[in-house]
């Protein structure tokens, strides 16, 4: 697959800088489902965290840093062999801010100019927003194009708030592979639901909600949701491995050996211009000391974005008014250390998640006004 179009247009479109400079990255993962379907009582899993992959670089393909003294810091149990998460913090998110272990790391990276990056991933935002993304496609509404963030994050609320009639009726739809025949009657019901449950929103946004979804019944078919496999929501996140390899195709990256993955991978070659990107490598993580502090990032991240995707507006304030002195250090460090990343490139930033999520990501680590 030749990516020059695609880069080209992810970087125009999102006013990115810097990715054609030469990094290090290394990575890990957390809440990794592998695949999602619908079961007529629900999902297959009983958890739908998050899925975090994210890390840790540098510029440049060497760094002078010295690990050792970083987990010297750590003071670890002798009989550590390879640091994860569990060896730093434990518990919820709010938990977690209360590790000095943590706090540390977090100030060793930003010290050595090292930098983090991260994608986000809201599975059941991601598994069922193509149903207002084949609306909006399909009619070529200037309003609803220029507002499809905000459609679609309302839509994913009102699913979310009434999970078991919403999940048992794609499951009966067959969703997301739903029969031609089938059709009429599925936005018959995508209607009613709406209609029904929009009460939780504002007058103004439930009315163009409810009027979108009733453009549906006079669309010829839904791309989106369509022609599919059955009931299988996800089968595979290779696709998200492959955004930075030819994002910042200049750069090296660094996984932790994950068979599936490396498999699906390789058979997806990437090019540009013409040309084979070979700048990825999968390492044993007990051979890679950044691998290591990246699965502490990224499991790190794993709990504070599913914090924010359950957490309610009210809750997180009080959440946040109520941080303890070493909790606000915690985070604060970790603001910090997002800041600098963000500053030579947002690119280093990948996130696919509600409104509602990222206005309370804004607020408790910004502190920007609901």
């Amino acid at each position: 697959m030749d990516v020059n179009k695609l880069r080209e247009m992810l970087i125009r479109h999102n006013g990115l800088k810097n990715t054609d400079e030469v990094y290090t990255f290394y990575y890990d993962e957390t809440n990794n489902i592998r695949k999602l379907y619908l079961k007529d009582s629900g999902f297959n899993v009983k958890k739908t965290d998050n899925f975090i992959l994210a890390g840790i670089l540098h510029k440049g393909l060497s760094t002078g840093s010295d690990y050792s003294t970083l987990f010297k810091m750590l003071n670890l149990q002798k009989s550590t062999q390879e640091l994860k998460l569990k060896h730093i913090a434990k518990g919820d998110f709010l938990d977690m801010l209360k590790s000095d272990k943590l706090s540390i790391i977090l100030n060793w990276l930003i010290d050595n100019k090292f930098y983090i990056h991260y994608f986000n991933l809201n599975i059941i935002y991601w598994s069922i927003t193509d149903i207002i993304d084949s609306i909006i496609g399909e009619l070529h509404h200037p309003f609803c194009i220029m507002n499809h963030m905000s459609l679609k994050s309302d839509f994913y609320e009102l699913a979310n708030s009434n999970s078991d009639v919403f999940l048992n009726a794609l499951h009966e739809f067959n969703y997301p592979d739903i029969p031609e025949e089938k059709a009429h009657e599925f936005c018959l019901w995508l209607i009613d639901f709406t209609c029904i449950h929009s009460c939780m929103l504002s007058d103004f946004r439930a009315n163009v909600l409810e009027n979108l979804v009733k453009e549906s019944l006079r669309i010829e078919e839904l791309p989106f949701i369509s022609g599919f496999h059955g009931r299988v929501l996800i089968d595979s996140f290779m696709v998200f491995y492959l955004r930075n390899l030819y994002l910042f195709k200049n750069s090296i990256h660094i996984f932790d050996e994950e068979k599936s993955i490396q498999d699906d991978v390789k058979d997806f070659p990437l090019t540009y211009n013409g040309m084979p990107i070979q700048n990825h490598k999968f390492v044993t993580s007990h051979n890679s000391e950044a691998v290591q502090l990246s699965d502490v990032i990224a499991g790190f991240l794993g709990k504070y974005f599913s914090y924010l995707k359950d957490v309610n507006d009210e809750q997180l304030v009080l959440d946040k008014t109520g941080l303890t002195s070493k909790q606000f250090k915690t985070l604060s460090a970790l603001k910090h250390i997002i800041d600098v990343s963000d500053d030579v490139s947002r690119g280093f930033f990948n996130v696919v998640s509600s409104e509602g999520e990222q206005r309370r990501h804004n607020h408790f680590l910004h502190g920007v006004n609901f």
